[in-house]
């Protein structure tokens, strides 16, 4: 008889995004193949402090966290440097694509269309950041925290009045923010990877948003209608899935991830980020992706560890 493989699910964490990792942790509890594998939760308070004795005789970290200090290369080099193999791309990848400035600046740099975009520290005057956004930007944008997820800190501005406030609320959660040009009532879709070498690519799914934006409530709380096969003819989504593809190894990804695009109403396609530990509830949009592609949720798990 096969001896069970020690998995330990970490989850929590010193993030924003805390209580929906929690969420995570839970659904990959109740589904990972206990056949195969041993789970053992390793909870991170949210002071960053775990019972590190935890993690000996792991054979894979699941990593079940979401948001900074755990999904931008910190946890992964912690890991790393005990020689704890783990799931989802590795440090660089994480650093970069946790980092919404240096995401865009290499999506840019491998030739993928991205909206207008400009970072500002903390440090910078918000009139004067209010007078660059007028000149480079324009109305609507979104103010962002640079290194965060969920959408948590995220606010849609539609004029100079709110955009103070916007970015007051943005400098909450980090102290480096981006501000982006909005896309009018643009489609947004999303697209699974599962791989490192040979790769599963799930067609388009879309959030059924009608141009609103997909704020931190409407993502856990009181979700958008979403679909796993989006309404687009067979060009667009070959081609959503080769800009998806090409964004994934342009950034270093490995495991899985899933790429998010925006589609303006010519039809142009635009890469929004890329989701190194993108929500995995089995109803998550990821999760649903895969099982598009004839992978359900037990395996994907099993398969996410595989590949670790």
């Amino acid at each position: 008889m096969e001896t069970k493989r020690k998995i330990g699910i970490i989850f929590g964490g010193q993030s924003p995004e805390h209580e929906v990792s929690k969420m995570t942790a839970q659904s990959i509890m109740e589904n990972i193949d206990r056949e195969r594998f041993e789970p053992v939760e390793i909870f991170i308070d949210k002071n960053g402090a775990f019972d590190t004795n935890l993690l000996e005789g792991i054979d894979v970290a699941f990593l079940a966290v979401h948001g900074p200090n755990c999904e931008d290369g910190k946890l992964q080099q912690f890991l790393e440097d005990r020689g704890i193999k783990y799931t989802g791309p590795k440090v660089k990848a994480s650093q970069i694509n946790m980092d919404k400035i240096l995401m865009h600046d290499a999506f840019k740099e491998a030739g993928l269309a991205v909206v207008e975009y400009l970072g500002f520290d903390s440090h910078e005057d918000s009139t004067e950041i209010a007078d660059k956004v007028a000149e480079k930007i324009g109305y609507p944008c979104f103010v962002k925290p640079n290194n965060a997820g969920s959408s948590i800190g995220v606010s849609r501005v539609d004029n100079q009045t709110n955009l103070i406030e916007a970015i007051t609320e943005a400098f909450r959660y980090d102290d480096k923010i981006i501000i982006e040009s909005g896309v009018q009532k643009p489609r947004e879709v999303e697209v699974g990877i599962l791989g490192n070498n040979d790769l599963t690519i799930s067609d388009p799914g879309e959030v059924m948003s009608n141009g609103e934006f997909y704020s931190y409530e409407t993502k856990y709380f009181q979700p958008f209608d979403t679909a796993t096969n989006a309404d687009l003819d067979h060009d667009t989504i070959e081609k959503v899935k080769e800009l998806a593809k090409k964004a994934y190894r342009a950034t270093g990804c490995t495991g899985y991830s899933r790429i998010d695009f925006l589609i303006d109403q010519n039809g142009e396609i635009f890469i929004n980020e890329i989701n190194t530990l993108p929500g995995f509830t089995k109803i998550s949009m990821y999760p649903r992706l895969m099982k598009s592609c004839g992978i359900e949720y037990k395996d994907l798990i099993t398969k996410i560890i595989e590949l670790a």
